[in-house]
């Protein structure tokens, strides 16, 4: 889950930073470089063939590729960009480049894009010249052998997988069907606590935990608190203990999840809210 919070964290950052990109392009004394909206997809291949001497950015990326190629037995390219998916097996793809001498190479994806001057080319070439010298399907070999690892740690390590990680029929269910679960996510419990019923939908707190292999639940935590006007201290934590003392009497039975068929411990949230 640490993993999911990096991933909103980027996520919300790239939005903040596109945001001030685009306020920025606004102002006139920054206007001596037009900035435009992207472009159709790029047949980089044939690009990278002849990319004119104005391409400062591409060029300038090529460069660094030839570098890193010259430097390594080879180069695996990791995307940074808004909407990236983030793989779970991350770490255990260093550990085959490691094995493999190969670098970690990160092609990072901004925003905004400056007309004459293509993004990606750092990527692309890497591929390019990758695909040369061990086949077109060198990036799906590493990542199969890190995809392995990871299920040998899942397996004989008790790794902790994200939910975020897995396919929709390999997480894990709640076996009690009167308990209802919205989306995989968003439950409600009642409480004898007083609540504004106006405010309820700003009244919320979320619940880390672990499904355990042999569906039990563990570690739960609180990892955020939502509420629309205020309360004192002592009635959060009250409010915050009857979530976790429900879900550790009541969704204590799950069917575990799984990650390629090799049974797994899985970190979850559930948005709690009160009734």
């Amino acid at each position: 889950m640490k993993k999911y919070y990096f991933t909103l964290f980027v996520f919300f950052f790239l939005i903040i930073s596109c945001k001030k990109n685009i306020e920025v392009s606004n102002v006139s004394t920054l206007d001596t470089t037009k900035i435009v909206k992207p472009l159709p997809p790029l047949d980089y291949e044939q690009y990278l063939k002849n990319v004119p001497k104005t391409d400062s950015l591409c060029n300038g990326e090529i460069e660094r590729a030839k570098k890193d190629l010259s430097k390594y037995d080879g180069v695996y390219v990791q995307t940074i960009c808004f909407g990236c998916d983030f793989k779970p097996y991350e770490e255990e793809i260093k550990e085959v480049l490691r094995k493999r001498k190969f670098k970690l190479g990160i092609q990072d994806i901004g925003c905004v894009r400056y007309e004459g001057q293509t993004v990606g080319c750092y990527s692309a070439y890497i591929n390019l010249k990758m695909k040369e010298k061990y086949g077109e399907n060198y990036k799906s070999d590493i990542e199969n052998d890190a995809t392995k690892i990871l299920i040998k740690n899942i397996s004989l390590n008790n790794k902790i997988i994200s939910i975020y990680d897995l396919e929709q029929n390999e997480k894990p269910k709640i076996v009690d069907p009167k308990i209802a679960i919205e989306n995989d996510y968003y439950t409600t419990i009642k409480t004898d606590l007083p609540i504004n019923r106006k405010s309820m939908h700003s009244l919320f707190t979320d619940i880390n935990f672990i499904v355990e292999k042999d569906g039990t639940i563990s570690n739960l935590k609180e990892t955020n608190w939502v509420n629309e006007k205020g309360i004192d201290e002592k009635y959060k934590q009250d409010l915050v203990n009857l979530a976790i003392n429900t879900l550790q009497r009541d969704y204590n039975n799950w069917k575990p999840g799984t990650y390629k068929g090799t049974k797994a411990r899985v970190e979850n949230t559930l948005r709690i809210s009160f009734e």
